[in-house]
């Protein structure tokens, strides 16, 4: 059966590169070098509805505070630079359960300039792009809730810091993308587009990868050197493949000391510990020819399938470096390594209603799991899912309301682990249960350029144990509530 793709409309913007779009006019491909704006925003981010392929919307000041800047951005356009800033306030408080309730603040201000070559001096296809972070306030996951999942991507340690610095070439009518230069891994893989629009972080670096990769992996607010290939050679197809240092903090597996406190500046630029690989293959096609006939609404939907593998040393969760138990009081304290580690995921993106040809008002779900090995990764095994009902607030098209869900298995040694460690009397902290959030959200525009976002969350089994570890007292369900506020000048 042939699949006929819908003409492109404003895709969604997911805070990532996912899908690459054609620009039907002309037959060309649109630039694939160009990142959304959004691109630097971990979670939360502002999402029109979806199309099941990415087109970089044209640029308008009108959705920014500053608009043209008196004429300072029209005049940069000309030569090629573009400059765009984002700032983000949030506050939180555990209203319930936890380790301490009450209030915290956090924020952040991002910066990124864009230098298109072909503006610039004539260079066809290419891009400079160059962004940096000032991250501020507390942590309401570590310092109240407890919880191995942080309630919001913006949830990092404090600092200033230099993200992305790569440039980017086109080829082949852009078919062809590669960037070379330090990256952040999670702006264009293992990223659910619909799970986007969430602020706890698991939505969007799951668990998975930020607690099973030395400093979480090269993801916000991280980067690594590195080089990424994307190439699509059918418009529903894209292939693509990055190969990084796994390590862009340069720190061990465990530390007390914050990765942000090791390369505070992020100008480490590290080459040491292992390699990481990973690739993903998206496939994207519209549904409603196969379920309402040629001339039902459009249905888009994306599925990814990818996997990761990292050459570094990676510790045992129950075994120490010599073969005893890590939870024994004669132990050495230092876990058994071993070589190598690897990730496989899926995810699903899918718009199950629309109310009519081109309308706004849609409803869209999202699946994302993930598996990898249980003898090295604390989680194995990950899932989340959830939808997303845009523009069916009564006079408010471009509002957005969501619901989702999440949870992290944990590994045979680690529950192993934890088992020893309760016969052996070392540890308060009881068995081991996975840690379970649901997160309900709504996202309003309340102007092109700025997006308020009221949350409520809600967790069983605080921090994947039944008690306290500190205290051996028992932890309850968290409810947490909170408000993001973000702003593009």
């Amino acid at each position: 059966m042939t699949v006929r793709l819908p003409p492109p409309v404003l895709c969604r913007v997911a805070g990532v590169l996912a899908m690459i779009c054609p620009l039907t006019a002309g037959g060309g491909v649109l630039a694939a070098t160009t990142p959304q704006v959004t691109d630097i925003l971990p979670s939360g981010v502002p999402l029109p509805p979806p199309t099941p392929m990415e087109v970089q919307p044209p640029e308008d000041t009108d959705s920014e505070l500053l608009g043209e800047a008196a004429g300072a951005r029209p005049w940069l356009a000309r030569h090629g630079i573009r400059i765009n800033m984002q700032d983000v306030e949030e506050l939180w408080g555990l209203a319930a359960g936890g380790l301490h309730p009450g209030p915290t603040y956090d924020g952040m201000t991002a910066m990124t300039l864009m230098f298109d070559t072909q503006r610039g001096f004539g260079w066809p296809d290419g891009l400079l792009n160059v962004s940096a972070l000032q991250i501020r306030g507390r942590s309401l996951t570590g310092e109240r809730l407890g919880a191995v999942n942080a309630v919001s991507g913006y949830d990092a340690g404090r600092s200033t810091r230099l993200f992305e610095l790569w440039y980017g070439q086109g080829f082949f009518a852009n078919r062809l993308d590669v960037r070379v230069g330090s990256i952040d891994l999670d702006t264009e893989f293992l990223v659910s587009q619909n799970a986007s629009f969430f602020l706890n972080s698991s939505f969007g670096w799951p668990l998975s990868t930020s607690s099973n990769l030395y400093s979480g992996g090269p993801s916000w607010p991280f980067s690594a050197l590195g080089m990424r290939a994307k190439w699509t050679p059918i418009d529903s197809l894209v292939l693509m493949g990055a190969v990084t240092d796994d390590n862009p903090t340069r720190g061990p597996f465990y530390s007390n000391e914050a990765p942000t406190q090791r390369d505070p500046s992020g100008t480490a630029f590290s080459t040491s510990g292992g390699t990481l690989f990973i690739g993903e293959a998206q496939f994207s096609a519209d549904v409603a020819p196969w379920i309402g006939g040629k001339d039902a609404p459009s249905l888009p939907g994306t599925w990814k399938l990818g996997g990761l593998y990292d050459t570094g040393r990676f510790p045992d969760q129950r075994y120490d470096s010599h073969g005893g138990l890590l939870a024994s009081p004669y132990s050495t304290g230092q876990p058994l390594y071993h070589h190598d580690n690897w990730m496989m995921y899926v995810v699903a993106d899918q718009m199950i209603w629309r109310a009519m040809p081109g309308s706004s008002k849609t409803i869209s779900l999202f699946v994302r799991a993930t598996a990898n090995d249980g003898s090295r990764n604390r989680y194995s095994t990950e899932i989340q899912g959830g939808m997303t009902l845009d523009g069916l607030v009564p006079g408010r098209t471009d509002d957005t309301i969501g619901l989702a869900w999440g949870t992290g298995f944990y590994g045979s040694r680690a529950i192993g682990n934890a088992h020893d460690a309760m016969r052996l009397g070392t540890s308060l902290a009881g068995a081991l249960k996975s840690e379970q959030h649901i997160e309900a959200t709504y996202q309003a525009a309340v102007t092109p350029y700025l997006i308020v976002q009221p949350d409520f969350q809600y967790f069983w089994h605080v921090g994947g144990t039944s008690f306290d570890p500190e205290t051996g007292r028992a932890i309850g369900n968290g409810v947490v509530l909170g408000v993001n506020m973000t702003t593009t000048f």
